[in-house]
């Protein structure tokens, strides 16, 4: 993900807001520096979705990267947020974006997310749990949503 992607991932990022945090441009160019993987998903040379994901001991300030650091020390990769693009979803992006992550987060021994629980997201949810990923704590939001804490052993 470069400066070049902002506007698509800006885009993107809007098209799932309640799902994900709102996000300008600021933040985003903050969010892709301190990233352990800032990424850009494209089909026929079109942004389709990104990831952002985050290591221990990064600058990011997320409550629930508080709650994992917490709980998991230095042994997690975090999925601070993966969007889709509406018209591409259930294609399969998200699950290679996943293997991927899981595969790069081995070191780590698990990869861990949130996914709005209250009220539901139920791909959100359904996705997760089909790639073996377990409820290990909730968190409400400022917002008054609560999400799912989920995390995977690898």
């Amino acid at each position: 993900m470069t400066t070049a992607d902002d506007a698509a991932v800006l885009a993107l990022n809007a098209t799932a807001e309640g799902l994900v945090e709102p996000l300008g441009p600021a933040r985003l160019d903050w969010l892709r520096l301190i990233a352990a993987h800032a990424v850009v998903v494209e089909e026929d040379s079109r942004p389709v979705g990104f990831v952002l994901t985050f290591t221990p001991g990064s600058a990011y300030d997320g409550l629930e990267f508080e709650w994992f650091a917490a709980t998991y020390a230095d042994r997690f990769l975090l999925v601070e947020r993966i969007v889709v693009a509406e018209e591409r979803r259930r294609r399969g992006i998200g699950t290679a974006v996943y293997r991927a992550i899981e595969r790069a987060a081995k070191p780590f021994d698990r990869v861990v997310a949130r996914v709005r629980s209250d009220p539901p997201d139920p791909a959100g949810l359904g996705f997760h749990a089909s790639r073996g990923y377990i409820e290990v704590g909730k968190q409400r939001l400022p917002t008054g949503a609560t999400t799912a804490l989920m995390a995977k052993d690898l």
